[in-house]
């Protein structure tokens, strides 16, 4: 009966050994999911501000398009004039 009781205490132990090394590794694997969370979290941020960038330099050049429109204009009318001029 003893030798019985004596199994049975080695496998409880067994069992408690296997449950505390797996809560380990629940554990540690938790601690990197929250590491690789935060790691997304801030490659989302960096993303944001990328995207907000490429929005401002969008901006931009539209901008500097609309004032290249106008300057084209303004000197295609000045070569006009001084055409006109010449020819005059």
């Amino acid at each position: 009966m003893e030798s019985q009781l004596d199994q049975f205490m080695t496998i409880v132990e067994q069992m408690a050994e296997t449950v505390i090394a797996a809560t380990e590794t629940v554990e540690h694997v938790s601690e990197r999911m929250d590491d690789l969370a935060n790691q997304v979290q801030q490659q989302g941020y960096q993303v944001f501000a990328l995207t907000d960038a490429v929005q401002t330099l969008t901006d931009n050049q539209a901008a500097m398009i609309a004032h290249l429109s106008h300057l084209t204009e303004t000197l295609d009318r000045i070569a006009a004039s001084l055409e006109k001029d010449a020819s005059a």
